[in-house]
């Protein structure tokens, strides 16, 4: 029994611990499609779970997603020129508003699209120093859309 635990803990410390170490190590940011991600905004100190009961919901079209949240009455509103495929877009806005506050428009200089094997959507926009996030999962939003049209 012993020798079995024994040559138990050697596999695990050369074999399992190095692909463990190396499967969780800092790749950049980049995500692989093996990599659980959780769909999910930030822009500034505001971020937030998408996907979870937490009250956001999405509307999506080909150059254009709203992130509202009635409870909080709250909405972000992010729009460019390009459609909705994988690259750098142009005419980026993004439109902040808020209840009892005036509508934040803020002209984007960056708005780049990247398309993770066809199952996320990587959105990364910038205004100056400030950098914004959102990732979206395709199936939820294929799923969504099949619902829809059904």
């Amino acid at each position: 029994m012993r020798r079995i635990i024994h040559t138990f803990i050697l596999a695990f410390q050369f074999i399992i611990l190095p692909a463990v170490f190396t499967a969780c190590k800092d790749d950049g940011g980049n995500i692989s499609p093996l990599q659980e991600v959780t769909p999910a905004f930030s822009w500034e100190e505001n971020s937030f779970l998408l996907e979870t009961d937490n009250g956001w919901g999405i509307t999506r079209f080909s150059n254009r997603i709203a992130l509202s949240n009635f409870s909080q009455k709250r909405q972000y509103h992010l729009s460019w020129n390009g459609g909705s495929g994988a690259g750098e877009k142009t005419s980026g806005v993004l439109r902040i508003a808020e209840a009892g506050k005036k509508l934040q428009t803020i002209l984007l200089d960056k708005l780049l699209i990247e398309d993770i094997d066809g199952m996320y959507y990587n959105i990364h926009f910038q205004k100056d120093e400030k950098t914004g996030t959102l990732l979206l999962s395709l199936k939820s939003a294929t799923k969504l859309f099949s619902v829809l049209l059904a």
